[in-house]
């Protein structure tokens, strides 16, 4: 059996010598990790093709959808939603949806919408449904 001095550092050569010496082979020059290393690259440039893919699929769609629109939505536009019509209990005014009364006291409609179910003030006014 071969003894080794203490603070003595191996080079490549001698630690091929001392595993033959012990009756192992020695490590291969390829590393366990390179396999990894290869697998996981290989997986990169698929996902990057994929989102690079997927990318020009969405570009694409918007400009052949979004062409035609230089502004964003008017006024005028019908929402995708149901309107609710509010009441102001101070003001005693109609309003006929949350947006409208919304933009009457400059918040956001669901804003209105917690003032309407929690019975609390948004803007300074009371609001109930209409």
């Amino acid at each position: 059996m071969a003894t080794v001095e203490v603070g003595v550092a191996f080079r490549a050569k001698d630690a091929e010598a001392l595993f033959r010496k012990l009756g192992l082979e020695p490590a291969h020059e390829r590393s366990i990790l390179q396999g990894w290393k290869e697998a996981n690259a290989a997986w990169l440039r698929e996902h990057t093709r994929r989102v690079v893919t997927h990318s020009e699929r969405v570009d694409s769609h918007l400009r052949r959808f979004a062409s035609g629109r230089t502004a964003p939505a008017t006024r005028g536009r019908k929402s995708s939603g149901r309107r609710r019509a509010v009441w102001c209990v101070e003001l005693k005014l109609r309003f006929r949806s949350l947006t409208a009364a919304a933009r009457f006291v400059d918040r956001s409609p669901s804003n209105i919408l917690q003032a309407l179910n929690r019975g609390v003030r948004c803007g300074e006014y009371h609001w109930e449904p209409a």
